[in-house]
């Protein structure tokens, strides 16, 4: 009787590792992996139709293909925000994840491009050249959280230029989340006049392989690395000077980057709601001027 109960013990906590083991290697390939560039890219090369009276003052892509790490919830919390913006300012604004709209016929119809939490190697090399052609042209882009969030290198210009420098290498954990204060630079920017000196924000705070301001980008805020802890599995990732917010430019084309917004909280906060708004008017030329400390190398 004895042995028979240690058996079924034995044979229950095997069946509770292979359990654990089973799920960890479901974790690794499917959120892992492709996080770090191991994941299999998914080829789009038939163009979404877009909407015959999309129309407006101003007119916004939504996209938010991923292949790397998918922030699920926030990318619906900011397809929610960014269809309240465009319904209270009369713009227009199509959500797809069909890398194939980057073609030079649809991109037309388009005044700014959100990189809502976008990540990964997502366009053909064809996609790629009417990407920097439209914001060579003049385009815009706002990129969120996520859109920096890559940590394997696979295109040099989106990088460099189009995120001013914005080359992830890892955030917090234990805790992943932390409060922490955000010292705005340039409160006469469309994008941050609302917020004051500085401000009170959790997230999921990013850390770069050097400051975007070394890159040329024009800093608006900057983490107050003192305010939280910034360590990863022992790996120290302050920066010294951190920002989190600037703008670039690339020809005629202004490009816009906010690290914020790991979670769905975020996108309902008014003030990251107004911030929002300002980068989308300002990236479609409608506000301001550029205003980076000096022109970024136009790699490729």
């Amino acid at each position: 009787m004895a042995k028979t109960r240690t058996r079924k013990i034995l044979l229950g906590s095997g069946l509770v590792v292979l359990a654990l083991l089973v799920g960890i290697g479901w974790y690794v390939v499917e959120r892992i992996l492709p996080a770090m560039g191991g994941g299999e890219p998914v080829v789009d090369t038939v163009p979404p139709e877009l909407p015959g009276d999309l129309a407006g003052e101003l007119v916004i892509l939504d996209f938010s293909k991923t292949a790397g790490f998918r922030h699920v919830e926030a990318i619906a919390a900011a397809h929610t925000s960014l269809q309240a913006i465009a319904a209270a300012q009369g713009w227009g604004v199509f959500s797809t994840e069909n890398a194939a709209v980057f073609n030079a016929e649809q991109l037309s119809r388009f005044d700014v491009v959100v990189g809502n939490n976008t990540t990964g190697d997502n366009w053909t090399a064809e996609q790629k050249q009417a990407f920097i052609a439209w914001m060579e042209a003049g385009g815009g882009f706002v990129g969120v959280h996520g859109a920096a969030g890559t940590r394997y290198r696979y295109w040099n210009w989106y990088t460099d230029v189009l995120l001013g420098g914005g080359r992830f290498i890892g955030h917090p954990m234990f805790p992943q989340f932390q409060e922490a204060t955000v010292q705005v630079e340039d409160g006469s920017h469309p994008a941050m006049a609302h917020f004051g000196p500085s401000f009170q924000h959790t997230d999921e705070w990013y850390s770069f392989e050097q400051s975007a301001r070394q890159a040329g980008s024009h800093v608006l805020a900057t983490l107050d690395e003192a305010s939280y802890e910034p360590k990863s599995f022992g790996q120290d990732l302050a920066m010294g000077d951190h920002p989190i917010i600037w703008t670039a430019c690339t020809g005629a084309g202004r490009s816009f980057y906010s690290a914020l917004g790991h979670t769905a909280e975020t996108y309902a906060r008014p003030d990251h709601a107004t911030m929002l708004e300002g980068a989308i008017s300002w990236a479609a030329g409608k506000v301001g001027t550029c205003g980076a400390s000096e022109p970024l190398a136009q790699t490729r």
